[in-house]
């Protein structure tokens, strides 16, 4: 019976120690799955460094251990098509799904795969008889899986979407009591990563997803002009780890011809930015043939807008033609890592980063891209892989240039001067060496805007407040995004600092008044524009912590406090009333700025022009000795409204004394009658850029109670030439003025005229404000340098701010300049005759004759023979029979399908 139970015992001795052994054993198996992906180790995650044999050195980690799924066997080549939980902008299209393929690509469309070589784009592919599938190709050839490898080499296609926990309602950490350490078999993920009203394993919304998106951003900011302003809240993260040519045997996989590389695509919550990183690790093949260097299989690295939208290669040298395998080997940001490339694919696709590719076909990627015409502010640009020992030079047009200062080898920062013009500009960028090394200058576009109508204007509140008296508010609002300003003195030395380190974005802050008017230079003999320097308001300290990042920084200004004049008392009393107008200009403070008057200022951010009545009460020595109250605002009120009389009076008799433009406007330019009328008349008139419902535009500040406002599209032409007193003048060529026409219509759509002014505005809270005639046109006018010729400015000075003295500021004055800015009555207006062609040919001539005809080929469908004071009109038409396109229209230059013409009494 003992020995039976001493029996029992070593059995169950020896059954434990066998039991823990296989414990022991099935542990350092499942330790050893997948080890050659490896964990990264501790600090080289996302540095690029370290000693991990597995992940290339550009790569992001991928894999089972991070959350990646694995492209289904079955699908690789079709490809596997997965939901991305919310939209991604690419190339002017919105998508929430997307396929991925194991042919180097993820497309949004069926990709026609039949052929040795998938086509795409406008050149390889007939559309609409075959499809031109929009696609993101890192690398777009047959490739395949490699099923017969060595033991230890692994490969595949991994994907996963990193999406920001506040996407769905949480803060960082604040979901760590969801699930606790409970590990969900089916979704592959603890409930407390998992994100709520997502399917799928491949979707990570956690603390993890949170620093790989901000760790994305900080690449971004490296290598991306721009990229500053950009808050990433999804990321797509899709892997080719050991892929072959689709002919490919394993001697070719044994000598190592596999390609590793990756792709990010990176999106905000509003789907408004999109920005992809692409990774290229190994590249072993350059096509899909037998010693992979066929040209019928070769691969491709390019972004497909479909449907014939457009092609852009990620790299278009004549090096990449050769071997695309060398995308490996160079970089799109060299400061960073070899092999990775940036671009930004929301509406179009913009190249980031710097290219050594020939000037002149690799479009500049240039933020921000609508800038103001008063400059003094800066621009980055990605165009040539820089030098900090050169000098780079951005051209404007011929007409001048900008500064730039290299950041780092991808971005150059360019601080703009004053372009007097409105509209889009070319301009050049280039070493200052010029063709030394064969350096042919890049070519972009920025688009110059008056202040009036600048998108990244300095936010100062409502701009309505600033031109009533009093002001309603004596402490204003102030807005603006840290990451605008840099520290001036660090901006030089950033071969030390990055872009994205905090330490950059420390700076003092000035707020400065600036004072705008038109005077007599007499070295030229014209009148030219001044803008002068005030004072400063203020003193600000740009706050740099992480939040700051995309939060703005909001202060406030006490309108009745001035840091530092930079008038003496005697200017102040009489000189600053010569500045009817200004705006304010927030902008680092330079370490040694003569404080009693600075010439110039360091690049900044302007506000929209405002009236600088406020100022005239601030520490005035002419309103301090007065019997006033100091702190009376009766006092300040009956101060502006006395100052705004004189200045009325003087404006009333300096625009008397000048020429009468009011026959040209109203002969040339007679306002439409009705609104309807000037709705169609496209060619004469167009809506107000600040005073429609066209634009959306809500700081007209001259038109409140009109319902739409219309101006005329171009500068008036004038006819009278020579003395304009006799009839010698009618047959000479007209010439454009610098005049303007503005007519508003009221919910009626009735032309509204000045001659009701007094009837129907009897007290100041019931607006009535018809459109009147512009000495100084409000686009300006060539060369846009002198006096009414500057976009916005000279307008405010000469036509609107003296409309807020006389009508606003002063008492029964109003009349005054309405007498000098009668409204048009219309009575010269003529309406155009239409004439329009649509569909299968159905046309109606601008004689109202209609018919029928639809023979494809080109037509003259218009023409006016040149007079003395004419220039000769032809237009012509181009007929298809959509879609054959067999008629060889390639000698003719204009191209309609659908054609509407206006025909006009005075062209």
């Amino acid at each position: 019976m003992w020995r039976e139970r001493d029996r029992t015992l070593r059995l169950l001795i020896l059954w434990g120690l066998v039991a823990g052994v296989q414990q022991q054993v099935q542990q350092q198996q499942s330790s050893n799955i997948n080890q050659n992906l490896g964990l990264p180790e501790a600090g080289t995650l996302f540095t690029g460094t370290g000693t991990n044999l597995y992940y290339g050195v550009n790569l992001v980690p991928f894999g089972p251990e991070v959350g990646d799924q694995e492209v289904i066997p079955g699908m690789l080549t079709s490809g596997q098509t997965i939901d991305l939980h919310m939209y991604f902008p690419f190339y002017g299209g919105l998508y929430n799904y997307t396929t991925i393929s194991v042919n180097g690509y993820i497309g949004f469309a069926v990709v026609l795969d039949q052929g040795p070589t998938i086509n795409i784009g406008p050149d390889a592919t007939d559309w609409p008889k075959h499809q031109d599938p929009a696609m993101i190709a890192p690398y777009l050839c047959k490739q395949q899986i490699p099923q017969d490898m060595n033991p230890g080499l692994r490969s595949g296609v991994f994907f996963r979407l990193m999406m920001r926990q506040s996407l769905f309602g949480r803060g960082s950490g604040s979901n760590m009591n969801l699930g606790g350490s409970y590990q969900s078999s089916f979704f592959g993920q603890s409930a407390s990563q998992a994100c709520q009203g997502t399917h799928g394993g491949y979707v990570r919304c956690d603390q993890n997803s949170d620093y790989f998106l901000d760790e994305m951003m900080r690449w971004l900011q490296e290598g991306v002009a721009g990229a500053a302003a950009f808050r990433a809240d999804a990321a797509l993260v899709v892997t080719w780890y050991n892929t072959a040519s689709a002919i490919s045997g394993r001697s070719d996989m044994d000598a190592g011809q596999l390609s590793t590389y990756q792709l990010v695509w990176l999106t905000d919550e509003a789907a408004r930015l999109s920005y992809v990183i692409l990774n290229y690790d190994k590249l072993g093949f350059d096509a899909a043939d037998f010693r992979a260097n066929s040209r019928s299989g070769r691969c491709q690295a390019v972004f497909n807008g479909g449907n014939h939208t457009g092609l852009v290669p990620v790299d278009p040298t004549q090096a990449f033609k050769n071997t695309p395998k060398v995308l490996s080997q160079r970089s799109g940001v060299p400061h960073m890592v070899r092999g990775r490339y940036m671009f930004r694919v929301d509406d179009v696709v913009r190249p980031a980063g710097c290219s050594n590719k020939t000037g002149g076909t690799y479009p500049m990627l240039i933020y921000p891209n609508i800038v103001n015409m008063m400059g003094e502010m800066t621009v980055d640009v990605n165009a040539i892989c820089l030098d900090r020992a050169q000098t780079y030079i951005l051209m404007i047009e011929q007409r001048q240039t900008a500064t730039c200062t290299v950041l780092n080898p991808s971005i150059a920062r360019c601080h703009l001067p004053k372009i007097y013009d409105w509209g889009t500009k070319t301009v050049y960028f280039q070493p200052q060496s010029g063709g030394a090394n064969d350096e042919k200058a890049f070519v972009g576009y920025i688009y110059f805007v008056p202040p009036t109508l600048d998108p990244m204007r300095l936010d100062i509140g409502n701009i309505y407040d600033w031109f009533k008296n009093p002001i309603p508010y004596q402490v204003m609002p102030l807005t603006w995004y840290p990451r605008n300003f840099t520290n001036p003195d660090i901006a030089t030395h950033m071969e030390s600092v990055r872009i994205s380190d905090d330490t950059m974005y420390s700076v003092q802050l000035g707020l400065y008044v600036i004072g705008y008017r038109e005077f007599k230079d007499d070295d030229i003999k014209k009148f030219r524009p001044e803008h002068r320097v005030l004072c400063r308001l203020a003193t600000y300290s740009n706050r740099n912590t992480y939040e700051y990042r995309w939060k703005p920084q909001e202060e406030r200004i006490n309108i009745y406090q001035v840091e530092q004049w930079y008038l003496n008392d005697w200017q102040r009393t009489h000189e600053l009333y010569n500045y009817r107008f200004g705006y304010l200009k927030l902008a680092p403070i330079k370490p040694n700025q003569n404080e009693n008057q600075p010439q110039t200022l360091l690049s900044g951010l302007v506000s929209a022009p405002i009236s600088l009545h406020w100022l005239w009460t601030t520490n005035n020595p002419e309103f301090s000795t007065t019997t006033y109250s100091q702190t009376d605002e009766n006092a300040r009120v009956e101060f502006v409204k006395k100052k705004s009389l004189e200045m009325c009076h003087d404006w009333y008799n300096e625009d008397g004394a000048q020429w009468n433009f009011i026959r040209d406007t109203e002969t040339n330019s007679s306002c439409p009658c009705i609104e309807k009328q000037a709705m169609a008349d496209l060619g004469r008139f167009m809506p107000h850029p600040r005073c429609s419902q066209a634009f959306r535009d809500i700081t007209c500040t001259v038109a409140i109670g009109a319902r739409n406002c219309y101006m005329s599209a171009q500068n008036i032409y004038g006819s009278y030439a020579g003395t304009g007193r006799g009839f010698e003048s009618e047959n000479t060529a007209r010439f454009p003025t610098h005049y303007g026409q503005v007519c508003c219509y009221d919910d009626a759509g009735h032309l509204m005229q000045t001659s009701y002014q007094p009837v129907i505005k009897v007290t100041p809270e019931v607006p009535y404000n018809p459109g009147f005639p512009m000495r100084a046109y409000e686009f300006g006018t060539s060369p846009y340098m002198g006096q009414y010729e500057v976009p916005g400015l000279s307008a405010f000075h000469n036509d609107y701010m003296p409309y807020f003295l006389c009508c606003k500021f002063a008492d029964f004055r109003c009349q005054m300049f309405y007498w000098r800015r009668p409204s048009s009555g219309c009575q010269e207006y003529q309406p155009p005759a239409y004439g329009e062609g649509m569909g299968a040919g159905t046309f109606n001539t601008i004689d109202n004759d209609k018919f029928i005809f639809n023979e494809p080929g080109v037509f003259n469908v218009l023409y006016i023979p040149q007079t003395t004071t004419t220039p000769e009109v032809k237009v012509q038409l181009r007929l298809e029979r959509y879609p054959d396109r067999r008629v060889d229209f390639s000698e003719f230059s204009l191209a309609m399908e659908n054609f509407h013409a206006i025909f006009y009494p005075f062209i």
